[in-house]
């Protein structure tokens, strides 16, 4: 009995370490033949290296250790998008991957916006990502749309459904409890910008 036990775990092991090395080559293939064949959970979480702390988020005045944390749980989708692997993306998603998972604070549309991976957002939105999901630390995915090169990125989820009041609403809390650092602020504003500019220069295609 404990033979067969320890024979199953291995077999577990060996068969997440499969799909991990799959979704790391994009190997969409492997990885939808482990889904179809039911070897593995397609919400499986996965320990993976994360120094930056891109897949992770954390409550505001949480405790964390003085050394800097380097791993960081992740799902199937939080790696294809961190990868940019948009393949595997959508198995992942036609296998109906839990789009707004977050085991360890962050949703996959978060990390998209984040990486500043526009495809990835779009697919995740064409697949329901809750635009207005908030990370652990009380951030939507918009609040990570503070570089230039995430500017697309907030372009796609302000057109996809945020409205100007939900903005505000945001920027008002932000400034209020002092959660979102300059930067943040500074985003949503050029956001607001960028907005205006499209508008008045009747662009009406996001992408």
């Amino acid at each position: 009995m404990e033979g067969t036990e320890s024979t199953a775990r291995a077999s577990t092991k060996s068969t997440k370490k499969t799909f991990l090395e799959a979704l790391k080559a994009n190997d969409f293939g492997k990885l939808k033949a482990l889904l179809v064949q039911r070897k593995i959970d397609v919400d499986t979480v996965f320990e993976v290296e994360d120094e930056n702390m891109v897949l992770a988020s954390y409550k505001q005045g949480y405790w964390l250790p003085n050394y800097k944390l380097k791993s960081s749980w992740a799902t199937g989708l939080h790696l294809s998008v961190l990868f940019g692997h948009t393949e595997s993306l959508l198995v992942l998603l036609d296998h109906h991957a839990t789009i707004n998972c977050r085991p360890n604070g962050k949703t996959p549309l978060h990390v998209a916006c984040e990486v500043a991976n526009v495809e990835c957002v779009k697919i995740l939105c064409d697949h329901g990502a809750k635009l207005n999901a908030y990370s652990l630390s009380g951030h939507t995915a918009l609040h990570l749309c503070t570089t230039e090169s995430s500017i697309v990125c907030a372009k796609q989820l302000v057109w996809r459904g945020m409205s100007l009041a939900q903005r505000r609403t945001l920027w008002n809390v932000g400034s209020r409890d002092g959660s979102g650092s300059w930067k943040e602020q500074r985003g949503l504003w050029e956001i607001e910008q960028r907005r205006a500019s499209l508008l008045s220069a009747g662009d009406g295609d996001p992408s």
